[in-house]
């Protein structure tokens, strides 16, 4: 039912495999569903409900007594068919139209045929496909999201291809083909929608250089969207420098006109992730199998885009609208990643450049600094020698003044020496002067010596330390001192008897 509401054919919800591994297992519940490879939980939060309602829903019914024993006719569950024609089954009509379809899922084609009736409702559309050689005619249903999502707006009489798979509607008994993607056929028909769309596009102003964003400097993270198992991801991987990229892959279909939905999930799944940019790469083909590429819906959402958007996509003739909606378009994935590495290989010539430079400058500068060097050498040299041979001068000068005053001063000696002697001869002279005007003194002092007189009978009177030469320095009753030659004699003056 999911499945049915989101327009998904349901071959493409679970394989042939799983379904198998899943009647094999029986699973009661989530874990056990979980179990079946296959079967993750992103697909389990879309499907796994109604797979396990329709397991449950077929065990109750085989529990039932009449279910009991296979060999008995009991009611036989879709995903058990029966094992040889004697096995004799019983089925609802219900049941019966479930394994019908469920084995009719097996049958997905491509068909290709005229439309020969149209009904288009909101959510749906019906119409015819003829054959044009003998009229057989193919009931077909569509939902409304795939009938947009194919990009082709369908008109009774245009031919067309369709992939889907048969299916029986249980409430009419009417087979139906249920279609999920529908393309032009011929050259001149998707020639035709080509330029229908790229001039719808152009007029909107979606090519313009002003909506494009500039591809950075030094892209790291990338997200890559392209086929895992095409030759030209590794064409891409193996031209990226070594510049420590980070690549964000999504494996995605990239061939024909049912690749649209696969690249729409990629480009979404990208939006909500840290990326520099965002790369989507395919090899060279015709217009038709180019058609995913040229869808009106995959061009908006790349045009829209935050980030920058690259596109390598390999054409003959006709630039596919996705790349002309792209930040940058290149014609090889070879060149989506020469055009990556370009900001990363400039750098490196740079830096090469710049290694180049500073040796050149390192050995310029080597080189003046020893000339600078061998000049300078050269001027201490001279400076040196000149030095050494004034110091040599003044050696000599000062030799030969040391050598002068030697001489003088051997002729100070001499002169001293006389000087000394002379002086010496002198001195003796007025030694013996001196001792001779000394011993002259000293008879002129024995001459005058108070003593001797003193010892002839005078005597020296005296009022404390002054001598009394004069009646008038005496009064009556002074005491006065009368020295002698033996002593001193203290008296005083009772009378003064003028001569």
């Amino acid at each position: 039912m999911t499945a049915r509401k989101e327009g998904v054919a349901t071959y493409r919800v679970l394989s042939n495999k799983i379904l198998e591994d899943i009647s094999e297992a029986e699973p009661k519940n989530k874990e056990e569903l979980l179990v079946v490879k296959g079967i993750k939980e992103k697909r389990f939060k879309k499907y796994g409900r109604d797979i396990l309602d329709l397991i449950n829903k077929g065990r109750v019914r085989d529990s039932s007594p009449s279910a009991q024993n296979d060999n008995e006719g009991g009611i036989a569950s879709p995903l058990s068919a029966p094992r040889n024609d004697s096995d004799k089954k019983l089925y609802t009509v219900s049941w019966y139209l479930d394994l019908l379809n469920s084995k009719l899922r097996e049958q997905g084609a491509r068909v290709k045929g005229e439309i020969s009736s149209l009904d288009i409702k909101e959510r749906y559309l019906f119409f015819s496909l003829k054959d044009k050689d003998d009229e057989s005619l193919l009931n077909c249903f569509m939902g409304i999201s795939n009938y947009r999502l194919s990009g082709v707006s369908f008109e009774e009489g245009m031919e067309i291809i369709v992939e889907g798979f048969p299916e029986v509607y249980k409430p009419s008994g009417r087979m139906t083909f249920k279609a999920s993607t529908a393309e032009l056929v011929g050259e001149g028909a998707l020639k035709k929608a080509y330029q229908k769309l790229k001039k719808k596009l152009e007029d909107e102003g979606l090519f313009s250089l002003e909506r494009k964003k500039s591809i950075p400097d030094f892209p790291q993270e990338i997200g890559l969207i392209t086929s895992e198992t095409g030759a030209v991801i590794h064409d891409f991987l193996n031209n990226l420098g070594k510049y420590g990229y980070r690549i964000k892959f999504f494996d995605s279909r990239v061939e024909g006109q049912a690749a649209v939905r696969d690249l729409l999930s990629a480009v979404s799944y990208f939006a909500g992730k840290n990326i520099d940019v965002l790369v989507v790469i395919r090899g060279g083909g015709s217009l038709e199998s180019l058609q995913a590429f040229n869808n009106e819906v995959l061009v908006r959402k790349i045009a829209d885009f935050k980030k920058p958007v690259l596109c390598g996509i390999g054409h003959e003739k006709d630039i596919p609208l996705v790349s002309m909606a792209a930040d940058l378009m290149v014609s090889t994935p070879t060149a989506v990643a020469v055009s990556l590495n370009k900001s990363w290989d400039r750098a490196l010539d740079n830096i090469r450049v710049f290694e180049k430079d500073i040796i050149y400058k390192y050995q310029k500068v080597l080189t003046d600094k020893n000339y600078e060097f061998e000049i300078m050498r050269r001027e201490l040299w001279q400076k040196a020698d000149f030095i050494f041979k004034k110091v040599k001068d003044i050696g000599h000068q000062l030799a030969n003044k040391l050598t002068e005053l030697r001489y003088r001063l051997n002729e100070v000696d001499k002169s001293l020496k006389e000087f000394l002697k002379l002086i010496l001869v002198n001195f003796q002279k007025r030694l013996d002067e001196v001792d001779e005007y000394l011993n002259m003194l000293e008879r002129r002092l024995k001459t005058v010596d108070p003593g001797r007189q003193l010892k002839l009978g005078y005597g020296i009177v005296s009022i404390g330390a002054k001598v009394i030469k004069s009646i008038r320095q005496v009064n009556k009753d002074d005491k006065v001192d009368i020295r002698v030659y033996d002593g001193k004699i203290k008296s005083r003056v009772e009378e003064i008897i003028n001569k």
